[in-house]
């Protein structure tokens, strides 16, 4: 008995080595741009959002309908240093300038803390005094949100009034290092 073997037709002409190549080539694509699209997602996922720069802030001060509400620019430095110059008094210029702190974690959340003289005399349910106040909040993208304890001392009576809610929200109005002057 004589035993026959089948083989499969070898194709070695242009037309399967030209085959082989589109696929290699397009393989070789498909590859490449998922590595690309892999490495760009990896380092967005790696950037840590950043407070420094210039922000148009709203400050709460208080709750409910007696609530003041001013507008200022805080400006948050490389250091972990920010400064504010404070709302407009009814003359426009500034009022209220402060200084402080930051910190922030690689999430998003952050804190700082900021002083600043207050009015000589109570003045809308605003304290006499120099303000001290822990903010800490949550950044996203260009906007962030804070709530915030504060405490005035009375320079001339050594008395610390407080605590008294605050709140913020903001929006990044300048690229980090640009003055808060810069209305």
């Amino acid at each position: 008995m004589r035993k026959t073997t089948i083989a499969a037709p070898i194709r070695t002409g242009r037309h399967s080595l030209r085959s082989v190549g589109v696929w290699l080539a397009m393989t070789v694509a498909l590859v490449g741009a998922g590595t690309a699209t892999a490495t760009a997602t990896t380092e967005a996922a790696h950037r840590k959002p950043t407070l420094v720069g210039t922000w148009e802030t709203e400050v709460t001060i208080g709750t409910g309908s007696g609530a003041a509400r001013t507008v200022s620019r805080f400006s948050f430095a490389a250091d972990h240093t920010l400064t504010t110059d404070g709302a407009p008094g009814e003359n426009g210029d500034p009022e209220y300038p402060g200084s402080g702190y930051w910190t922030a974690g690689p999430d998003g959340s952050f804190s700082f803390y900021i002083t600043h003289d207050g009015p000589e005399e109570p003045s809308e349910g605003v304290y006499p005094g120099t303000v001290h106040a822990v903010h800490m909040g949550r950044l996203k993208g260009d906007k962030f949100i804070t709530t915030a304890v504060a405490f005035t001392k009375n320079e001339k009576t050594g008395v610390q009034l407080g605590p008294v809610t605050v709140s913020s929200s903001a929006t990044r109005v300048g690229p980090p290092g640009a003055s808060p002057q810069g209305r």
